[in-house]
């Protein structure tokens, strides 16, 4: 009697495992060509991975570290270039996100502007794409600011307008690349003067990063910085964190009987399906792959 209680007792708090098996129409599939993945069985929960970039169940417990960190933008200037050397490309590591001129001239900026090529006239000019990962300090964000110098236009000549646009912090993979940071329509960057400048002259806009030096006749001699500054750039701790799934059904939802996915580009995928039993005393998982391989 008793031991018949004592194993009563044990299954009542048992966890089953999850109960499914998946099959697919089709294994091979062209890209853009759907397949349908059928399901037996009832879990409390599913989740799918679909074996694509920042979906694949590998990296459910591995983040993908960053290597790299790409910094591009585009540039334009005058005609003819007369004032020489007003525009830098920076890198700070210790800004302390306080965004006012002191506190961004207080802060160490690593000059990186022989990195990259910039316009020599009014033709809009790509810079080389620079991997920029060596700037970064475990633990801090990093902050890119384009910098514009206007010194006394009577001894060092006029100044020269400058634009930058385009600008794009990526980082690249072997299957794939992320953003890190974009132009944002403006809203990444702000710009700050140091000196004595005439308003509207340097700007942030929807499309570009405008600097202008003084144009008034009694602050043309003035020495004026501008710093087109961006937000922090989070590359550190250097990874993606994890790999997300998408929700196929939760608990108290109805069973579900089928999924149909649609792979864009060619490559072999591991279909991913995780079954979960989830209650006060525990927590069961089943997890079931398939292959696909999707051609051009």
């Amino acid at each position: 009697m008793l031991i018949s209680v004592f194993l009563f007792s044990c299954e009542k708090y048992q966890i089953d495992d999850p109960a499914l098996e998946v099959t697919a129409d089709k294994t091979t599939v062209k890209a853009g060509e759907s397949v349908t993945f059928k399901f037996e069985g009832s879990p409390q929960m599913l989740s799918f991975y679909s074996g694509e970039f920042l979906k694949d169940y590998n990296y459910v417990t591995n983040s993908r570290a960053l290597k790299n960190c790409y910094l591009s933008f585009s540039s334009a200037t005058v005609a003819a270039i007369r004032q020489l050397n007003q525009l830098s490309v920076l890198v700070s590591a210790d800004f302390d996100g306080k965004y006012a001129i002191d506190n961004i001239k207080a802060a160490t900026w690593v000059d990186i502007t022989r990195r990259f090529t910039l316009a020599a006239s009014t033709t809009v000019t790509p810079s080389t794409e620079v991997d920029i990962m060596d700037l970064a300090v475990t633990g801090k964000p990093l902050y890119l600011a384009f910098r514009y110098i206007t010194r006394p236009q009577t001894e060092f000549l006029a100044a020269n307008d400058w634009n930058i646009t385009a600008v794009l912090l990526k980082s690249k993979f072997d299957d794939a690349e992320v953003t890190l940071m974009d132009y944002g329509s403006g809203s990444n960057f702000s710009v700050f003067s140091y000196g004595n400048k005439q308003a509207g002259r340097s700007l942030v806009n929807t499309t570009t990063i405008q600097f202008k030096g003084n144009a008034t006749a009694e602050i043309k001699e003035e020495y004026t910085e501008d710093w087109g500054i961006s937000r922090a750039i989070y590359i550190n701790p250097n990874d993606l964190g994890k790999d997300k799934a998408t929700a196929l059904k939760l608990f108290r939802e109805a069973k579900k009987e089928s999924y149909t996915y649609t792979y864009s580009k060619a490559g072999t995928y591991t279909a991913t399906f995780v079954a979960e039993t989830n209650n006060v005393y525990g927590n069961k998982k089943v997890v079931k792959q398939i292959e696909i391989t999707v051609t051009n």
